[in-house]
């Protein structure tokens, strides 16, 4: 598969930890993965989004990585040496006869 980005999922890791007092206090620490090359195709790209302060990207995109376990809620993305952003993932689905995962964000 020819790629043109990477993207790095998001890792939640449940701990439950315990202060001084012995009192367990639950805290989820997030981490991202390491870089997993993709192939980055923009739905739709924009910066018309506007609130009181300034404009926002309203962006959408589909991506295409090697088939493997995937399941994040959160994705980050880089096309080109260019960071598109942090973006909920909307849609994961396995494209068995061509061994890839879709998703979109």
């Amino acid at each position: 598969m020819r790629t043109n980005g990477f993207l790095k999922y998001e890792i939640v890791n449940n701990a439950s930890d315990f202060n001084e007092h012995g009192e367990p206090v639950s805290g989820a620490s997030v981490e991202w993965s390491e870089p997993v090359p993709c192939s980055i195709m923009t739905n739709r790209d924009n910066r018309k989004g506007k609130y009181e302060d300034g404009e926002f990207r309203m962006a959408s995109f589909t991506i295409l990585i090697e088939d493997m376990e995937f399941n994040a809620n959160r994705i980050r993305l880089e096309r080109s040496g260019r960071e598109l952003g942090e973006y909920r993932v909307q849609s994961i689905e396995e494209l068995e006869t061509v061994g890839r995962v879709k998703i979109t964000v």
